[in-house]
């Protein structure tokens, strides 16, 4: 993951760079001062400074039915997620927003606050394994954002999850 941000960030740097490259035909022979009736044009090019924002979708957590503990499994994605977003913190400014979801069946509010649930025990997580609880942010879905629309076990089952965005600036 790592690699990967460094990678991103470098093309996205070098694609700006190239586009503000102008076509300079280099004549080390020519003669300056000599007087050719053509007039030499300068133009100014604007310089990237500011590579804009990436937005990259971490590990997915699954919660059980009702549930919002994480599981063995779950915390180890929580861990990895929070070796990269180190490594992201290491070379630039980012923040985290975690989503809660989770499947259809349940009221609307009760859903809601499940997710709400769901993520705030990912942002406690995070925060416990070294990441600053100022660059995390939580939102809950509800069932708003399923990844899955059928009406069986394993489709309630993926859409019951938290899902950890990083954003790098």
């Amino acid at each position: 993951m790592k690699n990967l941000l460094k990678v991103v960030l470098v093309f996205a740097l070098a694609a700006g760079l190239t586009a503000c490259k102008k076509n300079v035909k280099d004549d080390a022979n020519a003669d300056l001062t000599a007087g050719t009736g053509t007039e030499m044009v300068l133009e100014e090019t604007e310089v990237v400074t500011e590579v804009p924002a990436q937005e990259v979708a971490l590990g997915v957590v699954h919660f059980a039915l009702d549930k919002y503990t994480l599981s063995a499994d779950a915390r180890k994605i929580v861990e990895a997620n929070a070796q990269a977003i180190k490594s992201a913190a290491s070379v630039a400014n980012y923040t985290v927003t975690i989503e809660g979801n989770c499947d259809d069946r349940g009221t609307i509010a009760y859903n809601i606050a499940l997710g709400q649930k769901r993520a705030d025990e990912v942002k406690a997580y995070y925060v416990r394994m070294g990441i600053p609880a100022k660059n995390i942010q939580t939102v809950s879905y509800g069932e708003e954002k399923p990844v899955c629309y059928e009406a069986t076990q394993s489709c309630w089952a993926q859409n019951r999850r938290a899902d950890t965005l990083l954003k790098v600036n």
